[in-house]
């Protein structure tokens, strides 16, 4: 099986045009499609996904309005696995999306995907659990783990720290992340392959074979005069 994955297009529509063409089986969306605003600002870039032929997963972003997203994705033909999983043949998805809060006083924000470290832990740890004896796992978040891509420019590092404690206990076969743009790449943890699929408005993002676990990284020609 092959994952188109990218992240954080936020609304971004006239860039995803790097991708046609390419050959895989499944789209997984890590987060950030919009750029916060309005049902009607999002159908550009939800247009652009239609002429994708490959099923899509997503997970919303901290940038993806809550108040709407999931209910329009779904509108579109897009299938949401915000704190649910999905099955493909003997793959198991499970998805948690948002971001921690770094004020606590805005969970619950209705908003905004905003949640505590330990309500991603609980949450990815029951999924993964039901998904055990397929022969992948693969977990799809927006933000990274805590210390595995997830650095900023200033070199603090913001991922989760729930979501790190999951992939310790639970080794899950790859998990699928965005959310800090300077940091595209790929770390393991442990037996798990963690990939921050970089930013999709400037040109990036991976193609995926769960056989092997190989990345190939993917980069619109136009990056270089960016």
């Amino acid at each position: 099986m092959r994952l188109i994955c990218i992240a954080d297009v936020h609304d971004a529509s006239s860039r995803l045009g790097f991708l046609k063409g390419c050959s895989a089986d499944l789209m997984v969306i890590a987060g950030d499609l919009h750029d916060d605003g309005r049902p009607e600002d999002a159908a550009s870039v939800l247009d652009e996904l239609s002429r994708f032929p490959q099923m899509k997963l997503i997970v919303p972003g901290n940038m993806d309005p809550k108040s709407f997203a999931e209910d329009l994705w779904r509108s579109h033909g897009l299938i949401p696995i915000h704190r649910s999983s999905f099955v493909l043949g003997n793959v198991g998805f499970a998805g948690m999306g948002g971001m921690v809060a770094r004020n606590p006083g805005r969970i619950g924000d209705p908003t905004r995907y905003y949640h505590s470290d330990e309500d991603i832990y609980r949450t990815l740890t029951d999924l993964l659990r039901s998904l055990r004896g397929l022969e992948r796992r693969v977990v799809v978040v927006h933000q990274p783990p805590r210390g595995v891509r997830d650095r900023l420019y200033n070199g603090a590092l913001s991922g989760s720290v729930g979501l790190r404690r999951v992939i310790e206990e639970h080794q899950p076969d790859l998990v699928i992340c965005g959310h800090i743009h300077e940091d595209r790449g790929t770390s393991s943890l442990g037996d798990t392959l963690v990939v921050n699929v970089g930013e999709a408005r400037r040109g990036y993002a991976a193609l995926i074979d769960l056989d092997g676990l190989d990345v190939e990284w993917l980069t619109a020609e136009w990056v270089q005069y960016l």
